[in-house]
């Protein structure tokens, strides 16, 4: 059995020219992807970062997810805040003045999914057209430290810049 294992690792190495660069696909295709260049179609926005300082329980007695915040972030608590992200919909609408703004796409199959420190619920001032692209949104940011649903951060009065 090990003579056989040996034999495919060494099939597969004869495979990659000499000097080749480690690639993720047979062949070197690189044409997956939005924008066919295995690449995604933003650059991220590293303000989401920003919001890694928080840290997340749960207490599954209560059923109830809580969030203890960083002095920088307990800062930023009302201020004006604006952040580029994906809709995600909480309402089957094609408009809505209630959504998540989440730092990646969830229908993006090249992404990792986002963390509970990646999603901001966003309340605008005047419904929003849903958009498969990124969109930048700017609101008064308010910091939640107990929620049923696992969103700790709102967007109020937001709109889309």
């Amino acid at each position: 059995m090990k003579k056989l294992l040996l034999s495919l690792a060494l099939a597969a190495t004869a495979l990659v020219p000499a000097g080749a660069p480690a690639q993720f696909y047979p062949g070197g295709d690189r044409s997956w992807g939005p924008n066919g260049n295995g690449t995604l179609d933003h650059e991220d926005d590293l303000r989401w970062i920003f919001f890694h300082d928080a840290k997340v329980t749960a207490d599954e007695a209560k059923g109830v997810y809580r969030a203890t915040f960083s002095p920088l972030l307990k800062k930023e608590n009302g201020a004006s805040f604006s952040i580029t992200g994906y809709m995600l919909p909480v309402e089957s609408s094609t408009t809505s003045p209630h959504f998540v703004l989440t730092r990646r796409s969830a229908g993006c199959p090249f992404c990792p999914p986002n963390e509970p420190t990646e999603a901001i619920e966003v309340f605008s001032s005047k419904p929003v057209a849903y958009t498969q692209s990124p969109i930048t949104i700017e609101g008064t940011l308010q910091l939640v430290q107990e929620s049923d649903k696992g969103l700790f951060f709102k967007l109020n009065g937001a709109k889309k810049l």
